[in-house]
């Protein structure tokens, strides 16, 4: 029995393990014991395996001693942990809560309602914090312990049998036994809760199976605003042509849930604390994961819009084109935003700032021209607000980023600088998620948008010395050179083309004062088989504009009551293309098609209410 004994440590760690969960998870714990169980957690004490004795016996009892101690226990004992530690934490996490919420409303009852949010607020994001810490911890240490009883097993087993013959029965059963501890292993490996168990499921699940446009599978994205001032109400509007499951996955406990997608659209409501949380560093990102494809939109506006209303839109790229390097586009004055999201972890991001002021973010300032280096985790954001001026910062990483940018406040009068707050001065939130560098367009064209009073775009250039040349049907023509470029516009559509590739920003205000940003879509962009849903709240009036060749026209096909409402021509390098403009008549799922598998076509979604208006692109092809 000596030899057995020494195949019994090998168990010793994970029974060390789940020894600590059973006393850290008792439930004779009191309440009070959560709060030092969340503040402090200590590491259970490795046993050593002490295999020295073991020697070329250890075959003769590799049939009877390795199946039945190792094989039998760690899967029998083992296989269900993660369920338990999950059960055990989440009642821990209800216990903790419970009691948090009698101490706040026994101790606070007669504080101010603002004091009493701040308060709370407070309380949750050390709260979630101490959760990630201590999940993060207790995770480590169960894979820890079962990759450290497996390396041992494999060194010595692999020294008494390193001479074997392939065909030897005792080698495959080893083979099979270490199969058996992998897969172990991996089931401990939640996505929910562990970042490099997403990186890695994100790397093999065959996303490169499907074409790359604003469809996917998998999407990561953040509300990259902060604002105390105002209350928001922030959704994720995903739209599928079939049913879907959908898993919506954050750090932010409050955002965590599965839907599934039946009627074709679900809406998903965001707490509104995640843009009242400081800037920089931040986990208040998303991660959607779908088991078919999916279109995801981001969708803010203020609650009360008894005056001022503001809201904004962007559409959210999936992990499968997303890139490496993008240039930020904004309004010059008033606050202007930037989030960055990583992909993968150890993510390395460089910001080259093309501010001329320093830029304060939490408790660092980015120089003018500095190259400001951050390292990321997976799912971990980055925000950015100030009042320098951002478009043409400069982003670079070494793996796969998300990025949005946009302005908190912005009008598109000049005159209305001075006030970017009152009302009268159109001024709206404008968000955008913006296309890496390397797939930028050269020819694109100005959509015709319902009810605009005027347009403006706003152009960044990869490359210097870049010619921009705007046409309108009736023969005008204008130039412009530079890297950097805005022009002012009447409503109607416009072919604009560049010597270069170029990022398109187009800023709508309409007759009710609302102001609509969108990145264009370069014509080789445009996409098909587009699923649109309006905002939920039915106060906004929804549109679309879908470009198109003007031979091609007659072969759409929409599900849907749509209404049409205009339509205007343009002639783009020799070729006649019609811009289609109908107006959505009901709160439903649209589906638009073509009878040619053959055409593409770009879509733009905007509406507008009181003083506000959203809009962005439908989609893309890359």
């Amino acid at each position: 029995m000596a030899y057995i004994k020494g195949c019994m440590h090998a168990f010793l760690i994970l029974y060390i393990s789940l020894g600590y969960l059973n006393t850290a998870f008792s439930s004779n714990s009191t309440d009070t014991e959560y709060v030092p169980l969340l503040n402090k957690v200590k590491t259970p004490v490795m046993a050593e395996i002490d295999l020295s004795k073991l020697g070329e016996q250890l075959k003769s009892f590799m049939q009877i001693e390795i199946k039945k101690v190792i094989t039998e226990k760690i899967v029998i004992e083992s296989k269900n942990i993660h369920h338990k530690l999950e059960n055990r934490f989440n009642a821990a996490i209800e216990n903790f809560k419970t009691a948090m919420e009698a101490y706040t409303d026994d101790v606070l009852h007669n504080t101010s309602i603002t004091m009493r949010v701040n308060i709370e607020r407070n309380i949750n994001k050390t709260f979630a914090r101490r959760v990630r810490r201590f999940r993060t911890i207790m995770h480590s240490e169960i894979r820890s312990n079962l990759q450290n009883v497996k390396k041992e097993i494999d060194s010595v087993l692999s020294e008494s049998y390193n001479k074997s013959k392939e065909y030897n029965q005792d080698r495959r059963k080893l083979t099979k036994l270490s199969g058996k501890l992998l897969g172990l292993s991996k089931h401990l490996k939640d996505p929910s809760y562990n970042r490099h168990g997403v990186d890695k499921k994100i790397k093999g699940a065959g996303l490169s199976s499907y074409v790359k446009d604003h469809k996917g599978k998998l999407f990561s994205t953040m509300f990259p605003i902060q604002d105390t001032s105002y209350s928001f109400k922030l959704q994720l509007i995903i739209t599928a042509d079939t049913p879907t499951n959908v898993d919506i996955i954050s750090e932010y406990a409050e955002i965590n849930r599965t839907v599934t997608i039946t009627t074709g659209v679900e809406y998903i409501n965001i707490p509104s604390e995640v843009v009242t949380l400081e800037t920089g560093r931040t986990f208040t990102t998303v991660l959607i994961s779908a088991d078919q494809l999916i279109t995801v939109v981001g969708f803010i506006s203020t609650y009360s819009c008894d005056s001022d209303c503001e809201s904004s839109s962007f559409v959210v790229l999936p992990l499968t084109t997303i890139g490496t390097e993008y240039s930020l586009i904004t309004q010059p004055n008033n606050k202007q935003n930037c989030g960055i999201i990583a992909t993968a972890t150890n993510t390395t991001v460089v910001i080259e700032s093309s501010s001329t002021k320093g830029t304060p973010v939490g408790s660092t300032t980015i120089q003018p021209g500095q190259k400001f280096n951050i390292v990321l985790d997976f799912l971990e954001g980055f925000n950015i607000q100030t009042n320098n001026n951002l478009t043409a910062t400069k982003i670079y990483a070494n793996k796969p980023i998300a990025v949005i940018s946009g302005n908190r406040y912005s009008s598109l009068k000049e005159a209305n600088k001075r006030y970017p707050y009152r009302s009268n001065d159109f001024s709206d939130i404008l968000m955008e998620s913006l296309i890496p560098v390397d797939k930028w367009g050269r020819d694109f064209i100005i959509p015709a948008v319902h009810k605009a009073l005027n347009l403006r775009i706003k152009i960044i250039s990869r490359y210097r010395n870049t010619t921009i040349t705007v046409k309108d049907n009736s023969g005008w023509l204008g130039t412009e050179y530079g890297d950097q470029i805005e022009i002012n516009l009447s409503p109607t559509s416009y072919f604009v083309s560049a010597s270069n590739p170029i990022l398109l920003c187009l800023y709508a205000l309409t007759e009710n004062n609302g102001i609509s940003m969108m990145i264009i879509p370069g014509i080789k962009q445009f996409s098909k088989e587009y699923v649109i849903a309006p905002p939920e709240d039915p106060n906004y009036t929804s549109y679309i504009t879908i470009t198109i060749k003007s031979s091609d026209v007659d072969g759409l096909r929409f599900v849907g009551n749509l209404l049409a409402v205009e339509s205007t021509v343009i002639m783009a390098r020799n070729e006649s293309y019609t811009s289609v403009v109908k107006k959505m008549a009901g709160h439903s799922v649209y589906k638009i098609r073509h009878v040619s598998r053959n055409a593409l076509y770009g879509v733009v979604v905007y509406g507008f209410r009181n003083k506000a208006s959203y809009g962005y692109p439908a989609g893309f092809r890359f």
